[in-house]
């Protein structure tokens, strides 16, 4: 899979405070990336270096292995939008479009008019963005950033403003262009939930770093349903014998503490009278439910950001 995006070392500080600390980032072609974490988690400073709307302090950003400060033309080719929506208030919508569209040496494309009809804001292009709700200025830029069908969609809380319908119809719209466009796409969030239902690598960023880079197949393997299995120490070889061998159960974990996690589809009783006519005794049996919350906490550190 091509490699579009790569970042080594990156660090930008404002002051005294690091917002960037070493951080690396690997992007590949069909990518629908979430990048997750807590607000002041370096999200939008590495999103705006990206964007041009920063400069680093020192590491390296390569776009289609090319340095991206020495071609920042890559960029005309990226559809980017950056924390909130900004907009000259008393032009209308449309003559909003029009000015970033010149910016990037465009007309306005009629597939425009298409997708300001499916966020729902076509009825309001020619009115001024003035008196535009949060919500109305949020599909304005979103709109803004597909002007170009962008070979890379950079978008930073988009979901910020929207409704819970307007949140489906991006989500949806996301999916569609990412496989009709062979459009790469950026995401970012503090919300995990939102992002594991789209994206299928996963970056958790926290105080400038990179903690984890993940695919959905593995953040799911991480968070699936298990039965949890405390007995003694000394019966735990005994224990993971009964499981393989009378009970066949091949997909389970051993953990600390005398604790084994089985993921393998089986009933409660059947462990527990297996055990019994071995005579062996648990100290607890039940199912454990993770989620991506409890995930998301104890990457972070334990703490709920």
């Amino acid at each position: 899979m091509e490699k579009i995006l790569e970042i080594k070392n990156l660090n930008k500080s404002y002051s005294n405070t690091k917002a960037l600390d070493n951080l690396n980032f690997n992007l590949y072609d069909g990518d629908i990336y979430g990048l997750v974490g807590a607000n002041g988690a370096g999200k939008s400073t590495l999103l705006k270096i990206l964007a041009g709307y920063i400069d680093k302090d020192d590491g390296e950003v390569s776009v289609f292995d090319k340095d991206l400060d020495k071609n920042i033309e890559v960029r005309n080719s990226f559809g980017f939008l950056v924390e909130e929506a900004s907009f000259y208030s008393y032009f209308t919508g449309i003559q909003n479009l029009k000015y970033i569209a010149d910016l990037k040496g465009i007309e306005v494309p009629k597939e425009t008019f298409e997708i300001a009809k499916f966020f729902k804001i076509d009825h309001a292009l020619n009115k001024k963005v003035k008196t535009y709700s949060t919500g109305m200025k949020q599909r304005l830029g979103i709109v803004a950033s597909l002007m170009n069908r962008p070979r890379v969609l950079i978008l930073d809380e988009p979901i910020n403003g929207l409704d819970p319908e307007g949140i489906v119809e991006l989500r949806n719209f996301l999916i569609k262009i990412n496989k009709e466009w062979n459009t790469t796409i950026v995401v970012s969030s503090h919300i995990l939930n939102e992002l594991s239902l789209i994206a299928n690598r996963i970056g958790f960023i926290k105080s400038g770093k990179m903690l984890e880079e993940i695919t959905r197949e593995e953040l799911e393997s991480k968070v699936k349903d298990y039965i949890k299995i405390v007995g003694e120490d000394k019966n735990l070889n005994k224990i993971v014998n009964i499981l393989e061998e009378n009970l066949g159960i091949q997909d389970f974990k051993v953990m600390n503490k005398g604790e084994i996690r089985v993921f393998d589809d089986i009933d409660i009783l059947t462990i527990q009278m297996e055990m019994a006519k071995n005579n062996v005794y648990l100290n607890e049996i039940y199912h454990k439910k993770s989620t991506l919350e409890e995930y998301y906490v104890k990457l972070m550190g334990g703490q709920n950001e």
